[in-house]
C-alpha cells in the first residue's frame, strides 16, 4: 500500500468518525474516536515532516490540529463525568450530593455538544477538513521513493530521542512530561500504519511507544483532569458542590505520586 493511500484511508476513517458522532453525539466514544482518527492522521504528517514542503505540512498540521481542538471541550467533560462517577463508586456517602453534581456537570456537556451540532462549527470542521483532503490529493510521493529506509531512519531517530527525553523526564513536570506523550504518539501511529515498509523495526517502535504514552499519559490525563476539576469548582455557586469537586480534583494527585 502506497503512502498516498494510507493516508486517504485515514482521511476517509475521519469522515467515518464524523459521521458517527453526527448520529449519536450523546455517546462519549463517539466525540473521543473521531479526535483519535483526527491525530492519528496527524502524527503521520508530522513523521513524513522531512518529506513535506513546509506550506503543505503547516496547512495540514494547522487544521487538523483546529478540528480536533473543536471538540477538545467536549471530551474533558466527557472525562470529568467518567471520573466523578467512579470517585463516587469508590467513596459511597449518602451526604456528597454526587447526584446534583452530576447533573451539573451532565447540563454543561449538553451545552458543549450542542455547541459542537452548530452550523458555524460545523462549518469550521468541514473547512479545516476540506483543506486538508486538498493538500493529500496533491502530495507527490512516486513509488521510486525509498520509502523502507526513510521509515527506518526516521523510526531510529525518533526512538533515540524518545528514550533520551524519557530517560532523564521530571515526571512533576508536566509540560516535559506532555511533549514525551506526544511524541510517542506520534512514533506509536507510524509504527502501526507504516508498518509493512519496515516490519522488525516497526514493531519493536509500535511497543517501545505504547509503554511511554502509557506511563506518561496517566500523569497528564490527572493533571489534566485536575485543574478542569478545580476550575469548575471556582465556578459553582453552592460551597457544598465546591467542595465535593475540589475532593475530587485532589484524588486525582495520587496518580502523580
Amino acid at each position: 500500500m502506497s503512502i498516498q493511500t494510507i493516508l486517504q484511508h485515514r482521511y476517509a476513517d475521519i469522515e467515518v468518525e464524523w459521521v458517527r458522532y453526527l448520529n449519536n453525539p450523546f455517546d462519549p466514544e463517539r466525540a473521543h474516536d473521531l479526535r483519535v482518527m483526527i491525530r492519528t492522521l496527524r502524527g503521520l504528517i508530522k513523521f513524513l515532516k522531512r518529506r513535506l514542503t513546509p506550506a503543505t505540512y503547516t496547512i495540514i498540521d494547522t487544521n487538523l490540529s483546529q478540528a480536533a481542538n473543536l471538540f477538545g471541550d467536549l471530551r474533558e467533560l466527557d472525562v470529568l463525568i467518567e471520573e466523578t462517577g467512579a470517585y463516587a463508586y469508590s467513596h459511597p456517602d449518602k451526604k456528597a450530593d454526587y447526584q446534583g453534581l452530576l447533573k451539573i456537570l451532565r447540563d454543561n456537556r449538553q451545552h458543549e455538544m450542542a455547541q459542537t451540532l452548530t452550523e458555524g462549527t460545523q462549518s469550521t470542521l468541514k473547512k479545516d477538513l476540506e483543506s486538508v483532503q486538498q493538500q493529500l490529493t496533491q502530495l507527490k510521493f512516486t513509488q521510486t521513493t525509498a520509502w523502507h529506509q526513510y521509515i527506518v531512519k526516521e523510526l531510529n531517530r525518533r526512538n533515540h530521542k524518545l528514550v533520551a527525553l524519557f530517560e532523564k523526564l521530571d515526571f512533576k513536570d508536566y509540560p516535559e512530561v506532555h511533549h514525551v506523550r506526544k511524541r510517542s504518539k506520534t512514533l506509536r501511529y507510524a509504527s502501526t500504519y507504516f508498518a509493512d515498509f519496515a516490519p522488525n523495526k516497526a514493531n519493536k517502535s509500535a511497543k517501545l511507544a505504547k509503554d511511554i504514552q502509557d506511563d506518561t499519559g496517566t500523569i497528564t490525563d490527572a493533571h489534566v483532569n485536575y485543574m478542569r476539576l478545580r476550575k469548575l469548582a471556582d465556578q459553582l455557586s453552592k460551597n457544598a458542590d465546591k467542595q465535593l469537586l475540589r475532593k475530587i480534583a485532589d484524588d486525582q494527585l495520587k496518580k502523580f505520586e
